[in-house]
């Protein structure tokens, strides 16, 4: 199966818990034995930056990872702890969001993510914000970004409601704002990033992030997900 690494827990003195997300069955666990020792054939293939070909055997109690060849290594993330602080946070969003059930769009949007973040010479946190969206969005948690998710209207779109779903014009804010509820100020060039970390241009990413779109998307994953999600920290 296409995985990627996900997590390595250490299990008894030489064994370890593996976490995979795969092309073809989603995310799997699995139990690598012996894969601490030195002259193991699959530790050095187990780590984050490589795309593997993960052979798994269903047992009684639980699944064995008996065999990981490398299909590809994305040596540029590697090489740059920027890029695998960035790698190591979103990677586990992807453990603590998704479920163990098969879905191909998780994976091709891992994928895509690690090829633009292995080839770019330009980084920042957007990039980790901007999967972040993509894979909510993936699981059905999409917000509304482009008219009032009250009264429908497209224009003065000044704040963003995270529980209810999406932005708020100017007007249904004073209302809802005396009402006590936690809405919250949103320029325009904040509701422009916003829209590029719910789609999937890198690029653009790069160009137009703010940090309050990263923090809104953020507070919205949480909300909408219903989990504890570590946050991004810079190196």
């Amino acid at each position: 199966m296409y995985s990627f690494v996900l997590k390595r827990s250490d299990l008894r003195e030489n064994d370890q818990m593996v976490t995979l997300y795969t092309l073809e069955k989603g995310k799997v666990d699995a139990l690598a034995r012996g894969v601490k020792k030195i002259l193991s054939k699959n530790s050095a293939y187990l780590l984050p930056v490589f795309l593997i070909d993960a052979e798994v055997l269903a047992g009684k109690e639980v699944n064995h990872l008996t065999k990981a060849l490398p299909m590809f290594v994305y040596k540029n993330i590697l090489e740059d702890l920027n890029k695998m602080s960035l790698m190591q946070t979103v990677f586990k969003w992807v453990n603590i969001l998704t479920k163990y059930e098969s879905d191909p769009k998780i994976f091709l949007l891992i994928k895509s993510w690690m090829e633009f973040l292995d080839q770019t010479t330009q980084i920042s946190a957007g990039l980790a914000y901007g999967f972040l969206g993509n894979i909510l969005i993936a699981l059905g948690f999409g917000p509304e970004l482009d008219s009032c998710i009250f009264c429908q209207t497209k224009d003065n779109l000044t704040s963003f409601y995270p529980s209810a779903g999406g932005v708020v014009c100017r007007n249904c804010f004073l209302l809802k704002k005396q009402a006590g509820s936690q809405i919250y100020p949103l320029r325009a060039i904040d509701l422009q990033a916003m829209r590029l970390l719910f789609g999937n241009n890198w690029d653009k990413i790069l160009e137009q992030n703010t940090e309050i779109a990263n923090r809104l998307v953020f507070l919205y994953g949480q909300y909408h997900s219903e989990r504890r999600l570590p946050k991004y920290k810079v190196v």
